[in-house]
């Protein structure tokens, strides 16, 4: 059975006043078990909205099209009670922001044991919960200490720390980490770096970290894809040491560290009805045939890129 997560011409739309919101355009791609894929893209590119369609997690409002498979099952047709099963067994999620993540009345090792107990791969108790919290750095005193605790009484490193044994506590197959770094300091970032790291160690067949965090996703992705307007522009290895696509090029020359030149321009209104290139009245190397013609994915070396350049 193929055992990565496929995803198969993927749309996700909103019914708003003014028509239709695509936040999820034909996504076709594959995420390779055995690797760390990085989801990256500006805000409101669509990322998060593909993470939550594939755990099944999206508002009722929201209308899906496509296909999105997982050992054999396309788990955008999956009855919801089906879907329920599946999530924290096959696929588990380390959420964004574990300060909102944690239920602040009960004590962490609670929350822990509970997410052991959906998985009924090994024993709920107290002293599984302390040897799951040791695998992400903690010392054993530290690791009795906090499972002992109410969220509000840890730091941000140590939340961080725990959401990821909660999210992993079900020995889910595949992990979905959503903006595990968002709102941490340079020294928590490291310390998530080691977490993320430890997550892979456990004998997960995948994972998809979401992120804008592009130091994160160089230093522990093997692939990337860059998400564009609702669109992946390109996928494969390599992609932030050697940018192809022209949004990804601009993406990397507006950090800091590469001089800080920002794109001109802003992304296209979700349901705008742009019949080109979605990044053309944006792009540097745009030509005519951008403005009339969609682009498909063309494959090049080690990579995807949705561009004529490579047609």
């Amino acid at each position: 059975m193929d055992a990565d997560l496929r995803i198969e011409d993927a749309v996700v739309h909103f019914q708003v006043k003014n028509g239709i919101v695509k936040a999820v355009d034909h996504v076709t791609a594959t995420f390779i078990a055995g690797e760390i894929t990085g989801l990256i893209g500006e805000s409101g590119c669509g990322k998060s909205v593909l993470g939550m369609a594939i755990l099944g997690l999206l508002p009722s409002y929201a209308q899906t099209e496509g296909r999105i498979w997982l050992d054999g099952k396309n788990l955008l047709a999956l009855k919801p009670g089906h879907l329920r099963k599946l999530r924290g067994r096959k696929i588990g999620l380390i959420p964004q922001n574990p300060a909102d993540s944690f239920n602040p009345v009960r004590r962490i090792k609670g929350q822990i044991m509970e997410g052991m107990q959906v998985g009924k791969r090994e024993k709920a108790d107290t002293t599984s919960v302390k040897k799951l919290l040791e695998l992400y750095g903690f010392s054993p005193i530290d690791a009795d200490r906090v499972s002992c605790s109410y969220p509000f009484e840890l730091s941000g490193g140590m939340l961080q720390r725990s959401a990821a044994a909660m999210g992993t506590a079900s020995q889910p197959e595949w992990i979905l980490a959503d903006e595990p770094s968002k709102g941490l300091d340079e020294a928590l970032r490291i310390q998530l770096y080691d977490t993320l790291a430890r997550v892979k160690e456990r004998g997960v067949k995948g994972m998809m970290i979401i992120t804008h965090d592009l130091e994160l996703a160089s230093a522990l992705c093997d692939s990337v894809a860059v998400m564009y307007s609702g669109e992946i522009v390109e996928m494969g290895k390599k992609i932030l040491a050697s940018p192809r696509h022209p949004y990804t090029k601009g993406l990397l020359a507006s950090l800091p560290q590469n001089g800080m030149n920002p794109m001109k321009g802003s992304a296209p209104a979700p349901g705008d009805g742009i019949l080109g290139c979605k990044f053309a009245s944006r792009c540097p190397e745009a030509e005519t045939r951008c403005f009339q013609e969609k682009p498909d994915n063309y494959p090049l070396d080690d990579r995807t890129v949705r561009c004529f350049q490579y047609a």
